[in-house]
């Protein structure tokens, strides 16, 4: 019984020991592909904001360094270059808003590891840790995690259109969800 435990107590603490992050081999392409998409200096973004039953038309434009952004008429969402607020609640956006929806989500300076085969990108900014999780060579996912107040963000990133743009961008903060669906993009 005695040689038995002792076979067995190497296999034991070695299952139950912390288990390292290690870097995914490949995934350079990616981490190039998505720090230096092309983003253009002027646009003019037309799409729906989606808040529960609320379907609000929006456009976000960018013309010589200026910003627009309308939304229809509500008291309950508002939306700014850096952040947009629903109901009180604001969230703020991980990158510029054309970088978001353009796919430039990576900076270059993230850190690449491999969790239970997922490619995930990693970049600690101050009081915030960045991380981009994706799904074989697509991005899928965003969490930005405030470290201090221990809150968080999720940004779920849909299909992207032939063009260069993710067609829905999902945020998730605290139960609340709040979609935007892009219709048309002009260039």
């Amino acid at each position: 019984m005695r040689r038995l435990l002792l076979l067995l107590a190497p296999v034991l603490l070695l299952s139950c020991a912390h288990k390292e992050r290690v870097a995914c081999p490949g995934g350079a392409d990616i981490l190039e592909r998505y720090s230096s998409r092309f983003v253009p200096e002027n646009f003019r973004v037309y799409g729906i904001i989606r808040y529960g039953p609320l379907k609000l038309p929006m456009m976000l434009a960018r013309f010589d360094g200026f910003y627009t952004v309308r939304v229809a008429r509500t008291r309950d969402v508002s939306v700014y270059r850096d952040r947009f607020c629903v109901e009180g609640r604001c969230f703020l956006l991980p990158i510029p808003p054309e970088d978001l929806l353009f796919g430039r989500i990576l900076s270059g300076r993230e850190i690449r590891l491999c969790e239970d085969g997922v490619l995930v990108f990693e970049e600690g900014t101050g009081v915030y840790l960045k991380r981009v999780v994706f799904e074989g060579s697509r991005p899928r996912e965003i969490l930005i995690w405030n470290t201090r107040k221990k809150k968080g963000i999720r940004v779920l990133l849909g299909e992207e259109d032939e063009k260069g743009f993710f067609r829905e961008v999902s945020f998730d903060s605290g139960g609340v969800e709040v979609k935007l669906q892009i219709e048309e993009v002009e260039l």
